[in-house]
């Protein structure tokens, strides 16, 4: 298994509760592909740089999560298919490193 970290974006015209069930469906996604995940970070609303599918902001929380690579694709393609996340990035967190002990 390995970290990643995914950022995702829910549509912020949807009230609260259904917000809510949306960030849980994808953390129990993760969890029935075997992953674990961490904390998720909620951002809250965030104003979009531009437009996207005609609004103007949206709902942003942050997942940390391990996961095996075979995991990922799906967890891809159920962002680009849900009717309420309007994008999402899940990315590879980088390994961690062996520190050397100094003589």
């Amino acid at each position: 298994m390995r970290d990643y970290e995914a950022l995702v974006i829910v549509d912020a015209r949807l009230e609260e509760g259904d917000i809510q069930k949306a960030i849980d469906r994808f953390v129990t996604s993760i969890g029935d592909a075997g992953g674990q995940v961490g904390t998720v970070d909620r951002w809250g609303n965030r104003r979009f740089a531009y437009e996207i599918d005609h609004q103007n902001e949206g709902y942003y929380f942050v997942a940390p999560f391990r996961a095996p690579e075979e995991a990922i694709e799906p967890l891809k393609r159920s962002i680009q298919i849900s009717d309420e996340l309007i994008r999402g990035k899940i990315v590879r967190l980088p390994e961690p490193t062996a520190q050397k002990g100094k003589g």
